[in-house]
Parts: C-alpha cells; sequence; structure tokens
C-alpha cells in the first residue's frame, strides 16, 4: 500500500514538543537554520521510529499502523536520520522511544516554569591544588540544575591555575582578597550583564581554605544553592548531582575533646577522613580547647544528599555559637578540615559577621601537620 503522509497537525506537534532540535540523545540541533550558513529554514527530518513498512529499519506487522502515529516519529536532523536508518542493529526501537521521551520531557520542563522563578546563576570556582587542576564537567553541572534551574552556563566563572599552597599565610591572604573577595563583592554588587543576581549556584574545587573564604563573602546576602562533586559515580554526566536516597539520619557527632582557659580553640571537622593528634600537635597548647563535629566512617564519599549537608550546616552553625558563649567573642577558632567541597563552602556561608570571634583555617601538610593559612572573618 502507498505511504500515507503525516498530517501537518502531528508535524506542528512534533516541532513543538521537541522545540524545533533534533532528539537524536546528545545532538539537540536546531532544525529550524543551517548552522554553517545560518540560513533559515526547515532542516529536520521526519524518521519513524518502528520502520514506515515492515521492509524498512525495524519495520514490523505495526508499521503500517503506526505510520503516522506521533508517538513513533521523531524529528532528527538529516545527519541523525541517515545514523540511525543505517544502522537499525544499534539503534532498537525502544532506545529511539527512551530518546524521544527523554528529550520531550526535558522541553516540558524547561518551558512549565514562570521565567522570573527559575532563574539561577552559576558561580564555577575552580583553584589547582598542588599541581593538579581538576576541570568542572559542564554537563555535569546541567544535569545536577535540572529541572529545578534549567541553564545555560552562563554566569561567573572564577578559575586559577597558578596558586601556590606552599606559600605563606600572607599570600594565601592575597590571593583570597584579590582573586575571590573583589571578584564576588563586585558580581553581587553589579550582576552579570547588568542583571542582578537573584540566586547563586555553586560548584566549587579547590583547596578547603579558599572554599571556606569563598562562602563567607557570599554569606546570606543572596539565596545558593551549594553543589557537591562524587567521585564515586562512573556516569561523568552524574557527578555533581545529589543523590536523594542516601540516608538522611543524624549522622554528626559533636564533642569537645578538651577544654581550656585560653582564647585558643581548635575545631576539628572529621568528616572526609579522620583527624589525629599526630596531624595537629604542633598546634595543640595545654590551655587550648579541642572541639570535633565528626562521622562514624570518615570517607571521600560520606556526603551524597542535599539533606545530609543541610543537617551538617545545622550542628556546625550550633556547635559555633556554643563556643562562642563558652569562650567570649574574643576567642580565636582555628578550622583543621578534612570535608567534602560543599560542606567547606558551607562552613565559611555560616559565618555571621557580628556575632562569631575570629576564625582561621589550616591547610594540611604532609611533612608539617596542620599549619594556619588563612583568615575568614
Amino acid at each position: 500500500m502507498p505511504r500515507r503522509s503525516i498530517p501537518e497537525s502531528v508535524k506542528l506537534q512534533l516541532w513543538i514538543k521537541s522545540a524545533g532540535r533534533c532528539e537524536f540523545k546528545g545532538c539537540n540541533t536546531p532544525v529550524w537554520y543551517n548552522g554553517l550558513t545560518l540560513n533559515e529554514g526547515n532542516f529536520a527530518e521526519v524518521a519513524h521510529i518502528i520502520g514506515s513498512s515492515k521492509d524498512g529499519p525495524r519495520g514490523t506487522d505495526q508499521s503500517e499502523e503506526l505510520q503516522i502515529n506521533f508517538s513513533n516519529l521523531m524529528l532528527l536532523c538529516q545527519r541523525c536520520h541517515k545514523e540511525i536508518d543505517g544502522h537499525p542493529e544499534k539503534y532498537p526501537t525502544e532506545l529511539l522511544r527512551t530518546w524521544k521521551q527523554e528529550h520531550e520531557n526535558r522541553i516540558e520542563i524547561q518551558t512549565s516554569h514562570p521565567e522570573d522563578i527559575h532563574k539561577s546563576t552559576v558561580l564555577l570556582f575552580s583553584v589547582n591544588i598542588g599541581d593538579r587542576t581538576v576541570p568542572i564537567n559542564a554537563e555535569a553541572v546541567r544535569n545536577a540544575m535540572f529541572p529545578k534551574f534549567p541553564t545555560d552556563l552562563k554566569g561567573i566563572k572564577i578559575e586559577e591555575n597558578d596558586f601556590d599552597r606552599l606559600g605563606t599565610p600572607e599570600q594565601w591572604q592575597v590571593f583570597a582578597e584579590t582573586k575571590i573577595k573583589r571578584k564576588v563583592l563586585r558580581y553581587l554588587d553589579e550582576g552579570t550583564d547588568d542583571v542582578r543576581i537573584k540566586h547563586l549556584s555553586i560548584f566549587g574545587i579547590a583547596p578547603m581554605p579558599l572554599l571556606m573564604y569563598l562562602g563567607r563573602c557570599i554569606g546570606d546576602t543572596v539565596p545558593t544553592d551549594i553543589y557537591q562533586s562524587h567521585r564515586n559515580i562512573e556516569n561523568t554526566s552524574k557527578t555533581w548531582s545529589w543523590q536523594e536516597e542516601a540516608s538522611v539520619e543524624l549522622p554528626y557527632s559533636v564533642s569537645c575533646e578538651q577544654e581550656g582557659r585560653s582564647e585558643i580553640v581548635l575545631l576539628k571537622l572529621a568528616i572526609s577522613d579522620t583527624i589525629g593528634l599526630d596531624k595537629y600537635a604542633n598546634l595543640v597548647s595545654n590551655n587550648c580547647s579541642i572541639y570535633q563535629v565528626s562521622v562514624s566512617e570518615a570517607s571521600p564519599h560520606f556526603l551524597k544528599s542535599k539533606r545530609q549537608l543541610e543537617i551538617f550546616s545545622y550542628e556546625y552553625r550550633k556547635l559555633l555559637n556554643t563556643i562562642q558563649a563558652k569562650h567570649g567573642k574574643n576567642s580565636q577558632i582555628f578550622i583543621l578540615p578534612a570535608l567534602p567541597v560543599s560542606i567547606a563552602l558551607e562552613c565559611g556561608r555560616v559565618i555571621l559577621p557580628t556575632k562569631d570571634p575570629e576564625i582561621y583555617v589550616c591547610e594540611y601538610y604532609r611533612d608539617r601537620g596542620f599549619q594556619t593559612v588563612l583568615k575568614i572573618n
């Protein structure tokens, strides 16, 4: 029998549901203009998931019945159409159906929210750790924010590749004030592209003291979501996505290991690793006080859910209040961090400018143990 023509109403539905973009997974090419010449036109092809004829690619006894059925059609660019029909064994029916549904669901989510509500400015913060610079995967950032905050990754980038973590505390302080504080305050004051920042989504990889300093610069001046890099995720496009199924039972233990009479307070944050006395013996005196926030099994993979971060923030803020009440506003807190990056950012963000005593952060060196490197407030 002759092949039936696809009704214009079905084609229109397909264009709308796909947002005029190729539905082949990973392509997403706009098909209303030529990407090379930029000339406008219809460069789309309507492809059949189950072939339009029984003898065609992926053809079955249902081919004739589904020839003009919307659920059996995909909007593709010419290249991707040729790809799936030239290799039907590589692109079976169920795979193409999944890609079509994922693409159309994504478009539906992105266009269903009021524009003024779901907007967030992305802040990518990357500083080398020794001679190692870890890039932040753009696709993983998009996936982590989606569907709450659809993004095109326009925003703020603070990237430094020549930071010397072996430098003096003075060099740490200058770096933090010039490379972080000035930039952040300028963006918060002026916005991006003359648009005021209403919400921040932060992705950071850097030495712990600098992450805390960044968090302190942002504070509570603007609503903020902080994201965590997960090392044990096989899918590299999902490494920054929260794993909400993780247990959120109260996992943190807060203890006072030594209560002294001086105004010096050591605060150990042992989440990613344990912090034994051998790592900070050089900072201990008989009169200092030592507090610790820890978990039962310290691990770089501990933090999995956003709720775990929220619980830590509450316990940490409560502990800072306790320290201030017991040791006075003139006390000095020295933080010894072994933390996931998101917790380090949150540690700085919850510091209160008019309440908390002076807070310093230490960096761990294998040959010297923890050393004080940066004043946070």
